[in-house]
């Protein structure tokens, strides 16, 4: 019988995460109560990937939390003095759930009056401490990409019929249904590991007081328990996606209660199950490269009026940001435009490509992923809310629509417009850039 190669080294270690109940939470402006009980602990899960023919390390880093943000450097520094791995060869990803605890300092401070930095760093610290773990527990390793389907997420960006769009349910805007699955197995072909994706926001439950990992936590718990292996959830491009189970009698997205939150991470685990089962899995043997470049996205100042407009808008938030802008403009001073953007790909040779975006990305730059780069990969898996993340980043086609995802959510960042039209063909043209044929 021919062995399987194992041209890879796999490692894993997870940490708790979770805050005490009490703790804040972070996801939901207007939500300004503390948590009052945890429905499903978090934790962070590290794993290590060595090439062993090169000697290539590459850390993908997944918390159950919104990300990293602007902790992202100084965590990379952390894992790279406890492991010797350059910071660039760090992944770190959120899978964003909305029921965990506050770290954004320019934003969480402000929203909550103060962070728990004592936790924090606490937690950082251990995430260091469990990547040399992950580093040190490595052994070889078979790897295969395989792709599932699952149908919960639904684009919240439904057309309206006069060219914009409203905040529901809808499969009549672009949607992305596709479940990324790689599968570390050992020398008996059974699975070790499984790091798997779905492009849809962790917002199932609304803005409830209980800390918890949302549908991804669950899925992963699933799957660990179907397989008996350890698991991590890498969020795809889900920036206008929620969860929605169709029902005529509930239009609009509801807040699920935890049990029904419990069945849609049970049905994205199905669908893992199934594609690793039954899927027509591609082998994956090539050299692993590490590459990354940020580019600095601008935003647009707005006409002054805009602004002025708004100081009589009926949100709070609107007004804010008016107020916030003009009073730059009235020191004679120009708004900050600049939002570096990180672009992080990891490259197994032509077998595999994981490109990871430092924002919350529309579903079309995952779609545009994989249709532009198929010819050349054997299998191509977008991931977002990586890294430093900048907040939302549409594609050009929806900036005539507007809504939460061209502008709002910049206002709420006191950031003085939309980003340009240019940023999407910008990332994908840096993207090819640093691709090794």
């Amino acid at each position: 019988m021919k062995q399987t190669p194992q041209p890879y080294l796999i490692g894993v270690a997870n940490v708790d995460v979770t805050p005490p109940a009490g703790s804040s939470l972070a996801g939901f402006a207007a939500r300004i109560e503390p948590s009052n009980d945890v429905y499903l602990p978090l934790r962070c899960v590290i794993t290590a990937i060595t090439d062993r023919a090169r000697s290539s390390t590459v850390l993908i880093v997944s918390i159950e939390w919104l990300g990293f943000y602007d902790n992202t450097d100084h965590v990379r520094r952390l894992i790279s003095t406890a492991t010797g791995i350059p910071t660039d060869h760090i992944l770190l990803c959120g899978t964003h759930t909305h029921c965990g605890p506050p770290m954004r300092k320019k934003i969480d401070e402000d929203r909550h009056g103060s962070i728990d930095l004592e936790f924090i760093d606490r937690v950082f610290g251990d995430i260091a401490r469990a990547s040399a773990e992950a580093v040190a527990s490595q052994k070889p390793t078979a790897v295969r990409a395989v792709s599932g389907w699952c149908g919960f997420a639904h684009s919240r960006r439904k057309p309206d019929g006069e060219g914009g769009i409203e905040w529901m349910p809808t499969l009549d805007a672009p949607h992305d249904h596709t479940v990324p699955v790689i599968i570390f197995e050992d020398d008996k072909g059974t699975p070790i590991h499984v790091l798997f994706s779905y492009a849809c926001h962790p917002t199932s439950s609304g803005p409830i007081l209980q800390i918890g990992g949302d549908y991804p936590g669950f899925a992963a718990r699933k799957i660990e328990e179907t397989f008996n292996c350890s698991s991590a959830f890498l969020l795809g491009c889900a920036g206008d996606q929620k969860p929605y189970i169709p029902d005529p009698g509930r239009p609009a997205f509801p807040m699920y209660p935890i049990e029904a939150i419990r069945g849609l991470g049970e049905q994205l685990a199905a669908s893992v199950a199934n594609a690793i089962r039954f899927g027509n899995s591609v082998p994956v043997t090539g050299p692993l490269t590490v590459l990354s470049r940020k580019l600095i996205l601008r935003n647009e100042v707005m006409p002054r009026q805009v602004y002025e407009s708004s100081l009589k808008a009926e949100q709070l938030f609107e007004q804010r940001w008016a107020r916030h802008t003009l009073a730059i403009l009235d020191r004679d001073k120009s708004p900050d435009r600049d939002l570096p953007f990180e672009i992080q790909a990891l490259q197994f040779g032509q077998d595999l490509l994981l490109v990871a975006l430092a924002g919350e990305m529309s579903a079309e730059y995952g779609l545009r992923l994989v249709r532009e780069l198929s010819h050349r990969f054997s299998f191509v898996w977008p991931i977002a809310y990586a890294n430093e993340i900048v907040g939302y980043v549409p594609v050009e086609r929806q900036y005539s629509e507007g809504g939460y995802e061209v502008l709002v959510n910049m206002q709420y960042l006191l950031r003085p417009g939309p980003l340009e039209r240019d940023s999407e063909e910008r990332i994908f043209d840096t993207i090819g850039e640093i691709l090794v044929d």
